[in-house]
């Protein structure tokens, strides 16, 4: 697995542990729908590639670096 491959995938994870933590904390059904679906995509590409996402699987969890600049 490349390393450009893996970070690619580990920050598409970080935008999308942001999008849902966010959706959240709005309490936004509908956006957690969105975000909850992205995740999960995230996490099915990061088991085909075998990266470890930082933080597991559970996206409410704090990451160290999981901020996403704008």
């Amino acid at each position: 697995m490349s390393t450009a491959v893996a970070a690619a995938i580990r920050a598409r994870a970080g935008v999308a542990r942001q999008a849902l933590r966010a959706a959240y904390r709005n309490g936004d059904a509908h956006a957690v729908l969105l975000a909850e679906e992205e995740w999960d995509d995230v996490r099915r590409l990061a088991r085909a590639h075998s990266v470890l996402l930082p933080g597991g699987d559970d996206p409410r969890e704090a990451v160290e670096g999981d901020e996403v600049e704008a």
